[in-house]
Formats: C-alpha cells, structure tokens, sequence
C-alpha cells in the first residue's frame, strides 16, 4: 500500500474539518455575508439618512435646528428605531453605531431567509441554502422602489428580518411568536407592518385550520397590539395630521417621488417582468402543489394579496386620488410578495435537485435554483453571465458536473454556488477599487471629502441657528443637514415629511417658489422639476438671495469656487465657498 505524501494527507484532513456539518455551514452563512457586503457595498450619510439622522441629533440636542420647518416635523415620524438608535449614540459614536447595527440586520435577514425556506420545505437543507445566498445577493423590487435589502442603515430593511420571522411563525401557526415578531417589525416600520397583516390575515380567512384555532389568533392579536402600541399610537397621530390643500399634496407626490405612488411612471419593462415572475411562481408551486398543498396556498393568497395592494394603488392614484390612501404606499405592498416568492422558488427548486433522480432534470433544476439566486437583484443581467460561464464549464467537463451535482449531500454544489456569489462580490469590489483608489472607500460609500469638509466647518465654526441656504437637489448636499447639524432652507427630498406631517407640503411648495419653481407650473414631472430647480439656484444673485435673506432669516449662501458674489467669503475649498450673507467684501 503506498505510503500517502504528508500535502495529501494535510488536504485529506483538512476537507473532512471543512466538511463537518456546523463548520461547513457557518462557513457558507459567513461567506454569504461578506459577500453581501461586497456586492451592495455599505453606505453611511446615504438615502433617507439624510431625514433619520437629524431626528436622532435632535433627539440629543433639543436646541439644535431652531429655524428648520423640516426638522420640527420629525417628531411625527413613526419609527420606533431612531429614539433608541439616539440613546445608543449618547455612548457609541453615529458611525460604527450604525455600522454595528447594519451588520446586525445582515445577520438577521440571513437567518430568517433561511428560517422562512426552512419553514416552506422543513427537509431541504438547499433551501435553506438557497434563500440565504438570495438575500445575500440582493432583493429589489421590479415596481414601485420598494425596499427588502438595503446598503444602508434604515428602519425598512432592519424590519424586514422580523417580518420573514412573523411569516415563518404564522405559517407553523405559532401564534404567540408570530405576535412578537409581528409586533418588532410594526414598531419598526408600521406600514410594512400593515403588508404584513394583509399577508397573514388573508391566508387566515381562507384557510379553515386558522379558523378553527380563531381563539388562540385573537389573542395573540391582541398582544400584537400591546407589544406595537408605541408605533400604532404615533401612527396614527401621524396619519391624523390631514393636509388643508390636498390637489397641492397630490402634485407634490407626483413630483417628488413619483415611482411610490403612480402606476404610469413604472416601466413596461418592469411590469412585464413583475407578471412574468408571477407566472413562474404560480405555475411552479402549482406544479408542486401534490407534495406541497399548503405552500402552493399560501403562495397563491399571497400572489392574489400582492394584485390586491397593485389595484389598490390605481384606485388610490386615479380613482379617489385620496392622500389618505396614497400615504400607504400601496405599491411597495407587493414588496413582501418578493420576499414570500422568491424563497418559495428558490426552495422548489433547491428539492428540485435533491429529489430528481434524473441527472438531467437535477441539471435543469440546478441551472434554475442558481437563477433563482440572482432573479431579484437589480444587476440581474449582469450576473446572469456568471451562472452562464459556471454551467457551461459543467456542461463541456463531465467530472466537473459529477463532481458538483453527483454527490448525495450535495456539499459541493453548496460550495459551488457559494464561491460564485463570492466571485461576483469580490468583482464589484474590484470595480469600486478601481474607481475609489482605496480599500475603505471601495468598501463604504460616503459623501464626498470636499463636501464633509466643508460640512464639519459649519458645525464648528457656526451658531446652532444659522439657517443655510444650499444646492436644493438630491446629491451630497441632502446630508448637510445630518452632517453640519444646522438648519437648512429647502432640500427637494424634504418633501418626504409630507408623507407623516401633510400639512408641511405648503411650507415646501412655498420655500421652492421663493427660489422661482412653482410646483404647479404645467408641463413639470420629476426630473423637469429638479433640472428647473438646479438650473434656477444656479441663476441666483446677490439681490436675490438678500431677498431670501430678509425673508427667511438666512445667514449663509455655498456657491461653486467661481461664482462671483459681494458678501464676504466665510470658508471655501476646492469646491465650493460658503458666502456670510450678514457681511460684504
């Protein structure tokens, strides 16, 4: 027998350590998260940031802000999140904070894929896998611009995890967990709790084992509304503050965001792949409905759900064109859908190649399961080259293919899919490397040095009242606020407090026409708008702004490096200066 040289043995060892079931598996579950991060990249001062972190500094400092319509309407805002995100921030610096609990909903969301796959197919450990890889690839919504996986921190995507976890106890029918899970995300995000009620609540009505066991829901519905009370009492005074001028509110939302509200404004693409998801989704669990009636039911209410919040959203938009309905957001009501359907065919799929003896239907069905992974991310046509190259190679090296898909425990297929996700993670990042020049801006996304610069100079050298009057449209400058701790005069995405404290549309709609764009103008959609307020900031001049000035109480104007002005100059870059209005050269 001959002796085996001392690498082959090391290799031989070590594959077994590798192979043991809890190392494999936490292996896979940390490769699956670094991936995440590497394909959606971390942000920081990013999206609605730019409305949650002056709340969580107000909420330190009540004196911040004192001249920020904005600002005083976020006490309205719902989310349970951010007092306590506040408290935490009075001890752990914002950044790592958010850091901390960013990778803490990555970890959850991870788990509870996998949980709610386990949920819908108990025996099927690529599943399990297979919903996990999904959402650490990415889930985006086709309609509506909805939100599943973020790359930043905010109350939606932190919420989503408790949500799959309430789905995954509902469908067990554990109704006490259900009840705290439920009530987690409610008090995280109450409108994705609302989705989440007409998911459960619709699979209840119709299925009679619900029914019978109507005592024991009740009153775990009952502590749902205890555990969620905070966030349904600040809803509803939220949902109590009626605009006086509801055909202004409408306009507003059809220029400020219009993606939430309008079904015009979604693409045809988009629809066309919403419908086409849906047939496969149907088709497949219809397919399977033999070995699977119960998820076949539950993912066909949950489909019919889905079409329910899309007519919703017609009635809402062109029907009632009622701000009381639109404010639901009724389109991003299908966003749970995805969660709900994308795990159940990922799952289908996943038994698919654990059942087919068959290797050519194991084939096709592993082909479909790594499709699967990817089918919702946003970036979906450029992965798909990845699954293409992988199974080609699998197709043309025959030992590759039995090697992958011939083993009964299918570890290696595991490690297959795994290392391709971490390809197409380790890619992106080689792409933002390239752009950024360095690992940590490669790895978190940030506003620009320029920008934070001349923001740490206003919150050092300014008084907590000045009022600054800065570029209006979405980029950096949407951070000032967040970053300088000052007030700002107007910000084209300050239209979102419209949507808790409706009364404020006017206060907005007034402070644009100040700088000569009246919302009402004929013609104007979302990107006209904004161009119009780009380009009319840029026309202002000194007797303009001293207007403004005497108006509103403004003390600082920032301008590019080149513009000409008679007030004094207060700080400046590269970029950009930042005039005193209260001072002339």
């Amino acid at each position: 027998m001959p002796v085996k040289q001392p690498a082959q043995v090391i290799f031989e060892k070590s594959k077994i350590t590798l192979f043991r079931p809890n190392i494999f598996y936490l292996l896979t579950f940390l490769t699956l998260l670094i991936s995440s991060f590497l394909i959606n990249r971390y942000y920081i001062y990013y999206a609605n940031q730019s409305l949650q972190i002056p709340l969580v500094n107000l909420l330190n400092d009540s004196s911040l802000y004192p001249n920020d319509p904005f600002v005083a309407t976020l006490p309205n805002y719902s989310s349970q999140l951010w007092p306590l995100v506040a408290l935490a921030n009075r001890y752990i610096p914002l950044e790592p904070l958010f850091l901390c609990l960013f990778l803490l909903e990555k970890i959850l969301l991870l788990y509870a894929a996998g949980n709610l796959a386990k949920t819908f197919v108990p025996n099927s450990l690529l599943a399990t896998f297979g919903a996990m890889a999904m959402f650490a690839v990415g889930v985006k919504p086709i309609l509506g611009e909805g939100t599943i996986v973020t790359s930043y921190l905010e109350q939606t995507g932190l919420s989503i995890p408790f949500f799959l976890l309430a789905i995954s106890s509902f469908y067990k029918a554990r109704p006490i967990a259900w009840a705290i899970w439920l009530s987690i995300g409610f008090n995280l995000n109450s409108m994705y709790g609302v989705y989440a009620i007409t998911y459960c609540g619709a699979f209840f009505l119709v299925d009679v084992n619900y029914r019978q066991e109507w005592k024991k829901w009740l009153a775990a519905f009952a502590l749902f509304l205890l555990l969620a009370s905070p966030a349904i009492l600040h809803t509803l005074s939220a949902f109590s503050r009626s605009s006086t001028n509801n055909d202004l509110w409408l306009i507003a939302c059809k220029l400020f965001y219009p993606f939430h509200f309008y079904p015009h404004v979604w693409s045809p693409k988009g629809i066309a792949l919403f419908a086409v998801l849906l047939f496969i989704v149907v088709a497949l669990v219809y397919k399977n409905k033999h070995k699977l009636e119960k998820l076949f039911k539950f993912v066909t209410i949950a489909t019919l759900v889905s079409v329910i919040w899309l007519l919703y959203a017609v009635l809402a938009a062109y029907v009632a064109k009622s701000p009381s309905m639109l404010v639901m957001h009724p389109v991003r009501g299908t966003d749970l859908w995805y969660c709900i359907a994308g795990t159940a065919l990922v799952s289908i799929c996943g038994i698919g190649i654990e059942e087919n003896r068959s290797s050519q239907r194991r084939y096709i069905y592993a082909v479909a399961f790594a499709a699967s992974i990817i089918i919702l991310h946003p970036m979906v046509e450029s992965y798909i080259i990845y699954i293409i190259g992988f199974f080609l190679i699998a197709v043309l090296l025959k030992p590759v293919r039995y090697f992958i898909l011939g083993m009964e425990d299918y570890k290696y297929f595991y490690l297959a899919i795994t290392l391709l996700i971490l390809l197409i993670g380790v890619t992106n990042f080689g792409r933002e490397l390239a752009k950024t020049g360095n690992i940590k801006d490669a790895l978190i996304g940030r506003p620009s040095y320029v920008y934070e610069q001349l923001a740490d100079w206003a919150r050092l050298k300014t008084s907590k009242d000045a009022v600054f009057l800065n570029p209006p449209n979405w980029g950096d400058w949407t951070y000032f606020r967040a970053l300088a701790k000052r007030s700002v005069f107007v910000n084209w995405n300050d239209a979102a407090a419209m949507l808790w404290d409706r009364p404020f549309v006017e206060v907005w709609a007034e402070r644009l026409n100040a700088l000569g764009l009246d919302i009402t103008e004929d013609g104007l959609n979302h990107l006209k708008a904004r161009r119009k307020l780009r380009d009319l900031y840029n026309e202002l001049e000194d007797e303009d702004v001293k207007k403004l000035q005497l108006r509103y109480s403004i003390d600082y104007w920032v301008v590019p490096i080149k513009k000409s002005s008679k007030f004094a100059i207060a700080f400046q870059n590269q970029s950009d200066k930042v005039l005193d209005l209260n001072q002339s050269n």
